[in-house]
């Protein structure tokens, strides 16, 4: 065994008490490191923490040689100070974290992306960040993908686990870098004499059977967790009786002065992940602006949508009253510009249609009565039920009344035309039948007929009074 010392920065320590590591699969690794410092460095130290710090923690060996332990930001930190000595302790998370920080409400509406698209974007908001996929993606299934309050990384996860992978947060370098599915590790010696255990997560494999990954098997449940001096990596593995196993997780400690660390190893079938869903995202009811209408689907544009602005081809279904599949039922789109809602009735966020529209704040008379109910087009073509009338109407000097008290009253902007195929009857059982023209008025029959114009004039065949 090579001897080593513990080296870190910029915040050294005069002495390392204590080290504590962990890096797993689907997690931030983090690392707690325990130690003295000089007296005269801790308003430097507590002045610079302020701010966020990147801190290095590598192992250097006598002949100069150095090796990385973990990097990341200082998360947690605190001082100490007794018996003249000035005690800080470090808590530091993997740049993954940084994808941890913030809620986003983000919409993909392009059938032709594909996921590591999404994860481009997405990891190209973060200074140094990057994404490592170790297996293809390949194309989304060509439905909404969105990204409802969740942080980037509860996102990215979400959408791994999609294929059933995992990300991988990366321990040894700066910036905000994940690794998808299983990083390509090296071979790792199994210690001869070292210590190890083996065990089966019988609970964790039913549960992964009952959640779609039938073609688990039982030995795929087996964890084999063996003690190391080596440093290794996630994704490093190791021959274990005839099988390939690969490092899942990382517990590291500092015992004696030396870093020691238990690996777990497993199957790569064993580390595959059920499918996350976002639960809060079920029934979600999101307000968004029509762009397109087609036959009986629409093109939206969620309100507050980070996305907004993106290529989009997604046609969602709008729901009506009812509906029939030979064409039966209300008709009846919203326009561009409308406001709507895109629900998603289940998990699922390819499942969203378009429902009602959403009232906006107006200065029209229409909306004052909550008694009058109406039904009106962009085209101002409208149909209104008061509580004592029906009225259609152009509401442009046209229109029929249906009153309870006077009957009926039809109004023209311009000419009145009845046709019938057959007879046309107007009668009036207590009443006068009124007939009445500004300028004349004409009563025809074939080739008879009668003229009220100054006076009255009858042309055609035989007049008979009686």
């Amino acid at each position: 065994m090579k001897e080593y010392y513990i080296l870190t920065e910029p915040l050294a320590f005069l002495s390392i008490q204590d080290i504590r590591m962990r890096e797993e699969i689907g997690e931030h690794g983090t690392l707690t490191v325990t130690g003295y410092i000089e007296d005269e460095k801790e308003e430097e130290y507590l002045a610079r923490l302020t701010g966020e710090v990147w801190e290095k923690v590598e192992k250097a060996g006598m002949d100069g040689e150095r090796q990385v332990l973990f990097q990341g930001i200082v998360t947690d930190f605190s001082i100490e100070s007794g018996y003249h000595q000035k005690q800080m302790t470090l808590q530091i998370t993997t740049g993954s974290c940084l994808l941890d920080r913030e809620e986003h409400l983000r919409a993909w509406q392009d059938s032709a992306l594909s996921y590591e698209q999404i994860f481009d974007q997405i990891m190209g908001g973060y200074q140094d960040g990057k994404a490592v996929f170790h297996s293809p993606m390949g194309k989304t299934e060509g439905g909404l993908i969105l990204q409802y309050h969740e942080t980037d990384w509860q996102f990215l996860k979400r959408l791994a686990s999609r294929k059933n992978q995992f990300l991988t947060a990366e321990s040894a370098g700066t910036g905000a870098q994940v690794d998808y599915a299983l990083p390509q590790g090296h071979r790792a010696d199994f210690p001869e004499e070292g210590k190890y255990t083996m065990r089966k997560e019988l609970e964790t494999y039913k549960q992964k059977k009952l959640q779609g990954l039938s073609h688990l098997k039982e030995e795929d449940s087996r964890i084999c967790i063996v003690q190391c001096r080596e440093h290794y990596r996630i994704g490093d593995y190791m021959d274990v009786q005839g099988r390939r196993l690969y490092i899942r997780r990382i517990d590291s400690r500092l015992e004696g002065g030396e870093m020691l660390h238990d690996c777990y190893l497993g199957t790569g079938a064993g580390m595959e992940v059920p499918r996350i869903w976002r639960d809060e995202m079920t029934g979600a009811s999101l307000d968004a602006m029509v762009t397109k209408v087609k036959e009986d689907k629409v093109q939206v544009e969620i309100i507050g949508d980070e996305n907004r602005g993106q290529a989009a081809d997604i046609w969602y279904p709008y729901a009506t009253v009812y509906s029939t599949k030979d064409g039966t039922g209300w008709y009846c789109m919203p326009e561009p510009g409308d406001l709507v809602r895109l629900t998603i009735p289940g998990r699922e966020e390819g499942e969203a249609f378009v429902t009602s529209s959403v009232h906006m704040d107006t200065d029209s008379a229409d909306r004052k009565d909550p008694a009058v109910k109406s039904f009106k087009s962009k085209y101002q073509k409208e149909v209104r039920f008061t509580p004592d009338s029906i009225v259609i109407t152009n509401n442009q000097g046209t229109k029929i009344e249906l009153t309870d008290r006077e009957g009926v009253h039809i109004v023209s902007a311009h000419s009145v035309l009845l046709e019938a195929a057959e007879d046309i009857t107007v009668s009036s059982d207590t009443g006068s039948l009124i007939v009445a023209g500004a300028s004349s008025v004409n009563l025809t029959q074939g080739g008879t007929g009668i003229r009220l114009d100054k006076g009255i004039s009858f042309n055609g065949g035989e007049l008979k009074v009686q």
